[in-house]
């Protein structure tokens, strides 16, 4: 079944950590904060937009989405051209 192609994002999911700069804070000697983000090329450009914890699963779900539709026309544009050279398509 074909997801929603109105919820796709083309983009990944990345953990950055962060020191806040705070001499007192835990992440001064440790790995720092982990923060999600969603990384993408947009206008030129990666852009990094921070992602908060509660829409974590819905972001992955877009992001899956863009993946298995994308699958699905590989497949789609496979066929086609297969039909095309058996010449049994109406272009």
């Amino acid at each position: 079944m074909m997801p929603d192609p109105a919820h796709v994002i083309r983009a990944s999911l990345i953990t950055k950590s962060i020191k806040c700069g705070k001499p007192n804070c835990r992440c001064a000697n440790g790995e720092g904060h982990q923060s999600l983000y969603l990384s993408s090329y947009y206008n030129g450009k990666t852009q990094l937009d921070s992602v908060p914890k509660v829409y974590k699963g819905k972001v992955s779900q877009c992001i899956k989405d863009y993946e298995d539709i994308t699958g699905l026309l590989a497949e789609l544009s496979c066929i086609n051209l297969e039909l095309f050279r058996r010449r049994e398509i109406d272009l």
